[in-house]
């Protein structure tokens, strides 16, 4: 199991890397809506802990989405004044913050989706627009493999952190902004315009992680993980093609 997460995590961080550089920092924000860390953890802890266990995380990693945008929300509006490790810190204590607030919030999967979706029209309304004067720096030499060394970390610590906690916490858990977190600070070297469309197109994106978790949730406890797992990144497919239009404008 450990030699699966050490894969898969530097696999996906390095896509979505190379797809930013050829198609933009937007598309790249876009494609980390995909559940590209919480799904992973979500299928270890089915595996380990049962499906049960794994719907409910689910749940929680539903209601994780609304901390993690306000991650996405905090970084973006501090990332033009800041360094980067300066607005990293305050987005995770904007995550921190939502997310603590949302451990004794204990509704059905239905209304977690409504909750979250309109939470996130709000957190976009607020979003700052990126400049159009900042000045571009080079990428780093050696990039890419420090990108995939630090999802590889975050991802094995993420899920023995969440195997030790219940699901709601462990659900909500999973939502951390790890990738989300690592591109945004690599594209803060670059520009803060760059961090912020990034960001934006994360934001964007997660109508698609709230589909699947939703889908997800529903259909774990009344068929099998392999089904369940394939309703839900049909459904997650569908509505990150039809969000696709809206994204490429600001990528």
């Amino acid at each position: 199991m450990l030699l699966v997460k050490i894969i898969i995590a530097p696999v996906l961080i390095g896509l979505v890397s190379l797809a930013g550089r050829k198609w933009g920092p937007g598309i790249a924000g876009w494609l980390l809506g995909l559940p590209l860390n919480s799904g992973p953890i979500l299928l270890f802890l089915l595996l380990q802990e049962g499906h049960g266990f794994a719907s409910a995380a689910a749940v929680g990693s539903l209601l994780g989405i609304i901390a993690w945008a306000a991650f996405g929300l905090v970084y973006a509006l501090c990332c033009p004044k800041l360094s980067w490790w300066a607005s990293m810190l305050a987005g995770w204590a904007g995550y921190a913050i939502v997310a603590f607030m949302l451990l004794p919030v204990h509704i059905g999967v239905v209304w977690s989706f409504v909750l979250v979706v309109g939470a996130l029209a709000g957190i976009l309304l607020a979003f700052p627009r990126p400049s159009q004067d900042d000045p571009v720096l080079p990428r780093r030499k050696y990039e890419l493999w420090l990108r995939m060394i630090t999802a590889t970390i975050m991802v094995v610590t993420l899920t023995a952190v969440a195997k030790a906690m219940g699901p709601q916490r462990s659900g909500i858990l999973t939502a951390f902004p790890a990738y989300t977190t690592i591109i945004a600070v690599f594209s803060h070297h670059q520009s803060a315009s760059s961090a912020i469309r990034v960001l934006r197109g994360v934001t964007m994106g997660l109508y698609t992680a709230a589909t699947f978790f939703l889908v997800l949730s529903t259909s774990l406890v009344r068929t099998g993980a392999v089904l369940s797992f394939t309703l839900a990144l049909a459904a997650a497919a569908l509505v990150q093609l039809g969000s696709f239009m809206f994204v490429r404008r600001g990528a």
